[in-house]
């Protein structure tokens, strides 16, 4: 299923009410998921970023392709939401590796 937009936040928006949300409820999710990432799907927790020393896209590119293999362990948030629980980082990585995304 593509997504339907131009921008990330149209996505999102989109997709939330393709899902049966409220214009309200989209924008309350919205809301939360902007304050915790920006609405970056990528985004690293920013104080991580010096700790592990990458970038949103470069840590994003280091799990991709293996090259950093504590993903679901090293306890940075990450993601639209900011997962930081090893059991949900590793299902979302688990899930992306399923599905041939990143």
């Amino acid at each position: 299923m593509g997504l339907i937009g131009e921008t990330t936040p149209e996505k999102i928006w989109n997709f939330l009410k393709s899902k049966g949300l409220s214009s309200c409820g989209a924008a309350g999710l919205m809301g939360n998921l902007y304050a915790e990432s920006g609405l970056n799907p990528q985004n690293l927790q920013n104080s991580y970023e010096k700790k592990l020393g990458h970038t949103d896209a470069s840590y994003t590119a280091a799990v991709d392709n293996g090259s950093y293999g504590n993903f679901a362990r090293d306890g940075a948030g990450y993601g639209l939401a900011q997962w930081t629980y090893h059991t949900r980082k590793a299902a979302l990585l688990e899930y992306a590796k399923a599905a041939g995304k990143s």
